[in-house]
């Protein structure tokens, strides 16, 4: 792996450290993010080693495809609000004994009916909330910081009053 590549990579890995929680794996990633990297074959081998560790997690930045075109910092708070999100939604949809599972439906986009299980209704909340929060931060609204999330300025639209 070619030293930019690495550095973005370890970059956004660290960004990404910085707003979520990756438990016990916490100082075994940060060990790793130190390793020295003379050349293209450590890079590589460290490289292996993050994705491995990092991919066991729930929420974990190693995803397929093509990365995100929003900053590391971005996309880290992104990440960890999804993670919320979904805790959240787990959460509400298995309150009341079950009676939420029955009531809460899919978007007509989304085929309607109900959701299968909580994962799924979790998953489809936190999709909502992140592209949401995408549209802000790409419309200047929201920031892209944690504390922006509370600060959120919302263009006020102007009322025609014609008589």
């Amino acid at each position: 792996m070619e030293q930019d590549k690495f550095e973005r990579n370890i970059t956004r890995i660290s960004a990404w450290m910085d707003e979520n929680d990756a438990g016990a794996m916490t100082s075994v990633v940060e060990q790793m993010l130190i390793l020295p990297h003379e050349d293209d074959n450590d890079r590589d081998r460290i490289w292996a080693g993050i994705r491995s560790v990092l991919g066991m997690l729930p929420n974990s930045p190693i995803k397929r495809g093509r990365g995100s075109s929003l900053p590391d910092e971005v996309q880290a708070v992104l990440d960890n609000v999804a993670n919320g999100v979904k805790t959240a939604a787990r959460n509400y949809f298995k309150a009341g004994d079950g009676i939420m599972a029955v009531l809460l439906k899919k978007h007509g986009k989304s085929g309607g009916g109900l959701y299968a299980d909580a994962d799924e209704y979790a998953d489809a909340q936190a999709t909502a909330i992140v592209a949401s929060l995408k549209t802000r931060f790409k419309e200047n609204i929201w920031d892209g910081t944690p504390d922006g999330l509370m600060n959120q300025t919302f263009p006020v639209q102007e009322v025609n009053e014609e008589e």
